[in-house]
């Protein structure tokens, strides 16, 4: 327990000096958080003032203040946080049709059984005109055991869009070859499945943390520019018009 108190210890102090480092330096040592944050951020100043826009699959709306100016809702299939308008399964969402600019929904369609029934039903609450903004992986560890049932391709999103009845839509990889190498080195999961053994825990926990979490992360990140075609992308950003 000593030893274990020991490493939480130490971890927890470089992520203190990481949180001293300016976010704009921060997320290059996070490609994936990188890819999603700058996507949202860059869709959100494109709504005009009071536009209405839904976080489906919200959680804890940890992009609520990039939408100052619109009129912001949240919901996902629990509460607990107490931060959402409502709760639903977004399969079946209780508003009415075309009742939103925007619809934010960001890695969220991997954790559903039936995503074609989540885009349709996205389709139905989006406005004429209005803006699907989705974000989802291609490649990823499972998580949230047992809701992560897929990943996608840019070709089974374009198959899932277009049935729903979007006519238009971009889909653009989040980064290529490198940036996923860099991603998959920051959740490398071994630590997890060695927490007993103190040894190979503190090998891979601490001493590696430097190597995996910050300089290799942010030497890959910039080396991205090499990979042209981004067919090894860590996933997808969309925006879709209805």
């Amino acid at each position: 327990m000593l030893k274990r108190d020991i490493i939480t210890g130490r971890t927890e102090l470089v992520q203190r000096f990481l949180n001293l480092i300016p976010k704009s330096i921060r997320l290059r040592l996070n490609p994936r958080r990188y890819a999603i944050e700058t996507f949202v951020f860059k869709s959100s100043q494109k709504l005009p003032q009071n536009s209405r826009i839904l976080d489906a699959g919200a959680g804890p709306c940890p992009y609520k203040n990039m939408f100052s100016h619109c009129k912001y809702e949240a919901t996902d299939f629990s509460n607990p946080n107490k931060m959402l308008n409502f709760v639903c399964t977004l399969d079946n969402i209780p508003q009415k049709d075309n009742s939103y600019d925007a619809v934010l929904c960001t890695e969220v369609l991997e954790h559903v059984e039936y995503p074609q029934k989540v885009i349709n039903e996205l389709y139905r609450v989006l406005k004429k005109g209005g803006k699907l903004l989705l974000t989802t992986p291609q490649q990823f560890m499972v998580h949230q055991k047992p809701y992560n049932f897929y990943y996608f391709t840019k070709y089974g999103l374009a198959s899932l869009l277009a049935d729903a009845g979007f006519k238009k839509f971009k889909i653009n990889p989040q980064g290529g070859y490198f940036w996923a190498l860099g991603d998959l080195i920051r959740h490398n999961g071994l630590s997890q499945q060695y927490k007993n053994i103190s040894l190979i825990y503190y090998l891979i926990k601490v001493i590696a943390y430097p190597f995996t979490q910050i300089i290799l992360p942010f030497i890959l990140f910039h080396l991205d520019f090499i990979d042209k075609s981004k067919d090894w992308t860590m996933g997808y950003t969309l925006e879709a018009v209805k």
